[in-house]
C-alpha cells in the first residue's frame, strides 16, 4: 500500500467517527461566525465567549489533522445545520425495516414473521431510464465509470499535493454560515415606535387552524423534528417517534413508532407528515473488515448510509410500516413536493485502493460508486465537475410507492448548497480559484420526480443568505455579496428559464454585506449592514432593468425577513450603537412596505441582554404566522443560562405584544424547541417534554406531558 493510499484509507476510516453535534462542521462554522459578528459589531467578548471560539478552532484543527470529511451548508440551507437538523441520537426500532447490504439479503430471504421483508422490498428498485443532459460544462454526465474512475483520482491527487482540504475549511469558515442550526435566548423588552394601525383584528384562533414548519419555498416541505396535523403532535425523541393526541381536554400519548437499530452510531434525523403517510429520515453506520487488494491486509471499513422509512398512520394507535430505500453517505437535507420525497446524502468518494481495471468491472463498482438500494449508482446518471471527489446523492422516491426510486443522480464537488423550488433544483458554490469571487449555479428540473440538468451559469460574488436566491415561474433572482475587491459590493442578478442573464443591478450599499433578503412578487427586500441597517426595496417587474425604489436606514441589523401579510415585513436581527457599531440586544421590527418608494418602520422593540436566538440563522425554529398573528422563538443568555427562555409575541396596535415567557431554565438543547399552535391551543415542544398552553385564556399553562 501507498503512502497516499494509506493516508486516504485514515481519512476514508476517520469519516466514519461519530461526532457530537455540537462538534460538526455545520456547528463550528456557525458558532466562529457568530462570535466573529460580535467582535465586528463592537458585542463585548466575555470570557464565555472566548472559550467557546478557542475550543471550536481547537476541535477544527483536530478534525483537520484525522482527516475527518468536511461538508456544510453556506449561510443559507436548510434543518439544524445542513441537514444535521435532528438530535444526535442513538437508535432502536419496531416498525422498521433495516436496509439490507447485498451480503444480507440472503438472510433477509429467510427471516418469517410480521416484520419480514417481502421479496419485491429485497430487490433494489428499477429506475426509470432518464437520458440525462449536462449541466453546461459545469457539471457533465460520465460516459462510463472509467470516466468517474478517472476524474477521483485526479481530485485526489490534486488535493493530497496541494493540502487543499485545510486551505478550503479555513475559507469556509470566513464565510460560510449554516442557516439551519439554532441556539436560543430572553430577557426584558423595551417599548416600541408606532407609525402604523392594527394589521389584524385579534390574535383569536381558528378553531381548525394548525401550524407548519416553516420553509423556504411555499409548496415545498422541509423535514423538521416535530410536526402536527391539527389532530396530533409528532414528536422525535431518541429512537422513537411519539404520537400525541391533543383533541381532547387533556394531551395523551395514542401511539409510538420504535426504530430498531443495531448499531449505538445510528440517529433517527427527522420526519415528515402528510394525511396518513409519515416518512422518517435515518443515518446509520455499517461496518465491515475488509481486506486490501494484493495484499495479506485486512481492514475495518465503516460506511454511512441514510435511509427513507415510510409509514401507514391511517391508524394513529398502530403505525404500519409499508417501505424503505436507502443510499449511501451522510444524511445533507431533503425536501417534499406532493408525494416526492427528495433525499440528499453525502460522502467522499474513493476508488478503493483498486487499479482501474479492476474498479470499472461491474461486480466491482459497488465497491466504490454510492449504492441506492444496494445497487450502483449508474455511470450515465452521475456528473462530473472538472474537479472533486465528494459526492451528493440525489434520489427521488413517491411515497405511495416506497421501496422504489424514481430516480437517482450522483453530483461530484468539493462544495455545494441546495436550494429546489416547486420545479427545479439547484447546487450552487463559491469559486475562489480565479482573480474574482463567483457564485457558480447548475439548475436541474425535477419534473416527475425526474432528475435533469438545464444549464449552469455564474454570477460575480457569493450567497450569504438562505433566501437570497430564489426562483419565480421558472426564472431564477440571486442577490450576492462581492468581497474580492478593494470595496464590499453587493449586486441583483435576473435570470431566464434557461439561465441567461436578463438583468443585473451592481455596485449596491458599497462596504456592506447582504445579511437577510425576501422576493416578493416583483419585489426584492434585503439588508446590509455597516452601522446602520439599511432595508432595500428593488423593482423587479423589468427584467431588463431593476430598480432601487427605496432604502431605508434604522440603527442595528436584521439577521431573518419574514412576509407579514401584503404590506409588512418582519426582522429579527441585532440593535447596534450607530456610532460604534456595539451589539445592545435582539431586535425585532416590522417594516411598512405598503409603498415600496417609501419604506417607514412600523414598531420596533428591543429585548435586552439575549446573547442569541436561533430565529437569526435557522428558520424551522421560528414560528412567523400574520394569519395567527403569532411571533415566536427561543432566547439564550450566555451570562445567566437560568435566563433561557421561549418568547411569544403578537403585532398589536403598531407595536410587539409579549404575549408568553416560558423558562427553559438551564436546558443546554434549546435549539430544539419548537412552538406550534392547534385550535386554540399553543404548545412548546421539546424531545423531553410538551407544555400545553390556552389561547383564549391569555396563554394560561393548561398541563405538561414529560417522557
Amino acid at each position: 500500500m501507498t503512502e497516499y493510499e494509506m493516508t486516504e484509507r485514515i481519512r476514508a476510516s476517520a469519516e466514519a467517527v461519530q461526532i457530537p453535534e455540537k462538534l460538526l462542521p455545520d456547528a463550528i462554522r456557525l458558532q466562529l461566525l457568530h462570535q466573529t459578528k460580535q467582535e465586528k459589531h463592537g458585542c463585548p467578548s466575555d470570557k464565555k465567549s472566548s472559550n467557546l471560539r478557542s475550543k471550536f478552532l481547537t476541535a477544527a484543527a483536530v478534525f483537520l489533522v484525522c482527516g475527518i470529511g468536511i461538508y456544510g451548508t453556506c449561510r443559507m440551507s436548510g434543518g439544524f445545520g445542513a441537514g444535521t437538523d435532528g438530535p444526535q441520537y442513538s437508535m432502536t426500532a419496531d416498525h422498521a425495516a433495516e436496509s439490507k447490504t447485498t451480503e444480507q439479503t440472503d438472510d433477509a430471504a429467510s427471516m418469517t414473521g410480521p416484520d419480514a421483508p417481502s421479496e419485491e422490498s429485497v430487490q433494489p428498485a428499477q429506475q426509470i431510464p432518464v437520458q440525462k443532459s449536462n449541466a453546461g460544462e459545469l457539471y457533465v454526465v460520465a460516459e462510463n465509470y472509467e470516466q468517474v474512475y478517472d476524474r477521483l483520482q485526479h481530485s485526489y491527487h490534486s488535493g493530497y499535493t496541494t493540502g487543499s482540504t485545510a486551505d478550503k475549511f479555513m475559507d469556509d469558515i470566513a464565510w460560510v454560515e449554516s442557516a439551519e442550526n439554532p441556539v436560543m435566548s430572553s430577557t426584558p423588552m423595551e417599548g416600541a415606535e408606532s407609525s402604523m394601525a392594527e394589521d389584524f383584528s385579534d390574535s383569536t384562533s381558528r378553531s381548525d387552524a394548525y401550524s407548519k414548519t416553516n420553509v423556504v419555498t411555499e409548496g415545498v416541505d422541509e423535514s423538521d423534528i416535530v410536526k402536527t396535523d391539527g389532530a396530533c403532535l409528532y414528536l422525535l425523541q431518541e429512537d422513537r417517534i411519539r404520537i400525541i393526541d391533543i383533541q381532547g381536554q387533556n394531551m395523551k400519548q395514542i401511539g409510538e413508532i420504535s426504530i430498531l437499530m443495531d448499531d449505538s452510531s445510528s440517529r433517527v434525523m427527522e420526519m415528515y407528515v402528510d394525511g396518513n403517510v409519515l416518512n422518517l429520515i435515518l443515518e446509520k453506520q455499517e461496518t465491515q473488515l475488509k481486506r486490501q487488494e494484493s495484499e495479506d491486509v485486512f481492514y475495518m471499513d465503516s460506511d454511512i448510509v441514510t435511509e427513507l422509512l415510510t409509514y401507514d398512520i391511517s391508524d394513529k394507535e398502530n403505525p404500519v410500516f409499508s417501505g424503505s430505500i436507502t443510499q449511501d453517505g451522510s444524511y445533507r437535507t431533503s425536501r417534499k413536493i406532493g408525494t416526492v420525497v427528495y433525499l440528499f446524502s453525502e460522502q467522499y468518494m474513493e476508488t478503493d485502493g483498486m487499479v482501474k481495471s479492476r474498479a470499472i468491472l461491474e461486480e466491482n463498482t459497488s465497491g466504490w460508486i454510492p449504492l441506492v438500494n444496494d445497487k450502483p449508482v449508474a455511470a450515465d446518471c452521475i456528473y462530473l465537475p472538472k474537479q472533486g471527489n465528494k459526492g451528493l446523492l440525489v434520489s427521488s422516491v413517491d411515497v405511495t410507492e416506497p421501496k422504489e426510486t424514481i430516480d437517482q443522480t450522483l453530483i461530484l464537488h468539493d462544495f455545494v448548497d441546495v436550494y429546489v423550488s416547486t420545479e427545479s433544483l439547484y447546487l450552487y458554490h463559491t469559486d475562489y480559484s480565479g482573480s474574482g469571487i463567483y457564485t457558480q449555479i447548475a439548475k436541474f428540473s425535477l419534473k416527475q420526480g425526474n432528475i435533469d440538468a438545464v444549464g449552469a451559469v455564474s454570477a460575480e460574488g457569493e450567497v450569504y443568505d438562505t433566501f437570497a436566491i430564489q426562483e419565480q415561474n421558472g426564472k431564477l433572482r440571486l442577490l450576492t455579496t462581492d468581497q474580492s475587491g478593494p470595496e464590499t459590493e453587493n449586486a441583483l442578478f435576473l435570470f431566464d428559464e434557461n439561465l441567461k442573464l436578463t438583468g443585473t443591478l451592481k455596485g449596491i450599499a458599497k462596504g456592506e454585506e447582504i445579511y437577510a433578503a425576501r422576493f416578493f412578487g416583483d419585489m426584492a427586500y434585503f439588508v446590509t449592514y455597516r452601522n446602520t441597517d439599511p432595508l432595500f426595496a428593488v423593482d423587479l417587474s423589468d427584467e431588463t432593468n431593476p430598480k432601487i425604489l427605496s432604502e431605508l436606514k434604522i440603527t442595528g441589523f436584521s439577521e431573518y425577513l419574514h412576509l407579514w401579510g401584503t404590506d409588512k415585513l418582519f426582522g429579527i436581527g441585532f440593535e447596534t450603537d450607530p456610532d460604534s457599531g456595539r451589539t445592545e440586544g435582539i431586535k425585532l421590527t416590522m417594516f411598512d412596505i405598503s409603498d415600496p418608494e417609501d419604506l417607514t418602520v412600523a414598531g420596533s422593540c428591543v429585548i435586552r441582554n439575549i446573547d442569541y436566538s436561533p430565529a437569526l440563522y435557522q428558520y424551522k425554529c421560528v414560528l412567523a404566522d400574520p394569519d395567527e398573528n403569532l411571533i415566536g422563538f427561543a432566547a439564550e443568555s450566555f451570562q445567566n443560562r437560568s435566563d433561557n427562555s421561549y418568547l411569544l409575541f403578537s403585532w398589536e396596535d403598531g407595536a410587539f405584544k409579549e404575549i408568553l415567557t416560558e423558562s427553559l431554565g438551564e436546558d443546554d438543547t434549546v435549539d430544539q424547541y419548537r412552538g406550534i399552535y392547534a385550535g386554540s391551543r399553543f404548545y412548546l415542544v421539546s424531545p423531553d417534554s410538551v407544555r400545553a398552553f390556552d389561547r383564549t385564556d391569555n396563554y394560561r399553562r393548561m398541563e405538561t406531558l414529560t417522557f
